[in-house]
Order: C-alpha cells, then sequence, then structure tokens
C-alpha cells in the first residue's frame, strides 16, 4: 500500500514540475543564454583592457626615454597620455609633463598643473605634488605662500613632514634667516626616523653653512624635487 502513495506523490510532483516548467521554463532558458553571453562579453572586454593597457604602458615608456633628449617631443607625449582614461599612467603623465614644461622654460602651465594635482584625492599623490611645487616657487615666492602650500604636509604625524621642513628650512635660508635654517636643517640631519639621504644631506649643508658663515643666500642649492606620484603614501620619514 505504501508503494502506491510513494507512486501518486511522484506523479504530483512531477506534474507540478512539468507545470512550472512550462509556465517558466522560458525565463530559465533566457537567463542561461544572457549569463553566458555576460561571461564572454566580460572575457573579451577583459582582453581588450589588457591590451590597451599594454599599449598605454609601452607609450609611457617610450616617452620616458626620449624626454631627457627629446622634451618637445615628450611633452607631447605626455600630454597624451594624461588623458588615457587609465588613472596611473594618466597621474604619472602629468608629473612627467610639468617636468618637461619645466625642461622648455614653459613655467606657467608646470606650474598650473602641480597646482592641480595638489588636489589629487590620492594623498600621495596630492603630497608629492605640493612638494613639487613648493621645490619650484622656492625661489620665487615669500616664505608664507610656501608655507602654505606645504601646511597639510607638516603635521608631526605626516610622513612627508621631513621632506616639507627642507623646503621651509631652505626658503629661510634664501630669505635671510640663516639661524633659523642651520637650525632647521642640523634637526634634519639628526632625526632618526627621516631618511638616510635627507640627513646626510642636512649634515652637509650645516657644514657647509658652519664653513661658510658669510654665504649668502645664493648656497645651499636647493636638491631635485621628489619622484612622480608613487602608487601609495612612503614609510615613516620617507622623503622621496
Amino acid at each position: 500500500m505504501s508503494d502506491i502513495f510513494q507512486e501518486v506523490e511522484e506523479d504530483v510532483r512531477r506534474e507540478r514540475y512539468e507545470q512550472l516548467w512550462k509556465k517558466y521554463g522560458n525565463f530559465v532558458i533566457g537567463a542561461a543564454a544572457l549569463l553566458v553571453l555576460g561571461v564572454g562579453g566580460y572575457q573579451a572586454w577583459s582582453a581588450y583592457d589588457t591590451n590597451q593597457r599594454q599599449t598605454v604602458s609601452d607609450q609611457y615608456q617610450a616617452a620616458q626615454i626620449i624626454a631627457p633628449t627629446d622634451t618637445a617631443k615628450a611633452e607631447a607625449q605626455f600630454g597624451e597620455l594624461s588623458n588615457s582614461g587609465y588613472e596611473g599612467y594618466s597621474t604619472l603623465s602629468k608629473f612627467n609633463l610639468a617636468g618637461a614644461y619645466f625642461a622648455q622654460g614653459k613655467r606657467d602651465p608646470a606650474i598650473a598643473l602641480l597646482q592641480e594635482l595638489t588636489t589629487a584625492s590620492d594623498d600621495a599623490v596630492s603630497s608629492i605634488a605640493r612638494l613639487r611645487l613648493a621645490w619650484a616657487e622656492a625661489d620665487a615666492k615669500p616664505r608664507t605662500e610656501i608655507q602654505t602650500i606645504l601646511e597639510p604636509l607638516t603635521a608631526e604625524d605626516n610622513p612627508w613632514r621631513f621632506a616639507a621642513t627642507e623646503i621651509l628650512a631652505y626658503v629661510d635660508f634664501r630669505t635671510g634667516s640663516r639661524a633659523q635654517a642651520e637650525a632647521d636643517y642640523l634637526r634634519l640631519s639628526q632625526e632618526p626616523q627621516a631618511s638616510p639621504s635627507l640627513r646626510q644631506r642636512a649634515a652637509a649643508i650645516v657644514q657647509y653653512l658652519k664653513a661658510n658663515p658669510a654665504a649668502g643666500p645664493a648656497a645651499p642649492a636647493a636638491p631635485s624635487p621628489p619622484a612622480p606620484a608613487p602608487a601609495t603614501a612612503p614609510t615613516q620619514g620617507t622623503t622621496k
């Protein structure tokens, strides 16, 4: 008797499945087709995006190679890459484009581009832009303006504070505040959290100032600005 009830139950279940399939089967087939098409479309897009990124990478490297000898051509290539749509290469290209502008004496567009980069949402990008802008303006602007540019970097917990202090020390020396500059350089040379290169540079400047008490604002020369835009913020004390 139990077998009969089981067969009846299976028939009822089968009939119910058949009714559900007739009602919703087309939707199931359609959803499966969309899934297959979606996977295929994503794979095609992914392959295309990878190829585009490789192309942009090759173009960026080529522009870097020619930059030291043909700044005009490098300017054109970095300008194009800055609008590539790939944020990393676009940002790096803007820093390099500013460098190409400076190399050709095009100061105004270089300054404008660095000012634009200081508003970037990425802290590392905006911080490096501020450092480069401050160095670019260090010989032309009063200390108050340089300090305003660097103010976000001078907090005690900011990893860029030593690099910012170095710029301010240079500006102090240039504007005649020699004692303050020497004190700042001395403090930097003894700062254990500062990078070794910054400590060495600061110590050399302290020695220079002590050996040349009558030296004017023409020396010491400012070091080169930091390299363009790393992807992440530096470790504590890094000055790159």
